[in-house]
């Protein structure tokens, strides 16, 4: 009689690998995409960390130039710079400043409303933007005060 002697063979059949390097591809797939989501997502932080600094250099310009008179910077645009200085100063180095970051299309403008809330303050808001990006607006309110 033949006996046959069965004998147990451990290893991996060519399909368990298969199966294993399927389920890896998915992972790494998942973690790439994971990556380009976090890439997009920093970009996006920083653009609107740099607009909102410039926007808080634009308040501090009017707080430290305009005296009692803040209403002198409504409607400043960086699209066009006009005016007296020091408005026109103004305007002409933040329009370099929002320039020089690189953001595509990026401007500025400034709408100023004296008397609100309540007199001898100004409503200052002030928005950066470029291209498609939303709208980056700091609003804040400046009390007038006599030289």
């Amino acid at each position: 009689m033949n006996r046959l002697i069965i004998r147990n063979k451990s290893g991996f059949t060519i399909l368990e690998v298969l199966v294993a390097i399927f389920i890896l591809a998915i992972g790494l797939l998942g973690v790439a995409a994971l990556q380009t989501t976090a890439i997009t997502g920093n970009t996006f932080s920083r653009d609107r960390t740099m607009g909102l600094q410039l926007a808080e250099e634009m308040v501090d310009r009017i707080r430290a130039n305009a005296g009692n008179n803040p209403g002198i910077y409504n409607g400043l645009n960086t699209a066009a710079c006009a005016g007296a200085n020091p408005v026109l100063g103004d305007c002409t180095q933040w329009q370099a400043r929002l320039l020089g970051t690189g953001l595509p299309g990026v401007f500025g403008n400034v709408v100023v409303n004296p008397n609100a809330p309540t007199p001898s303050t100004a409503t200052v808001i002030v928005n950066v933007g470029w291209t498609n990006a939303p709208l980056t607006t700091l609003t804040t309110i400046i009390e007038t005060w006599s030289t």
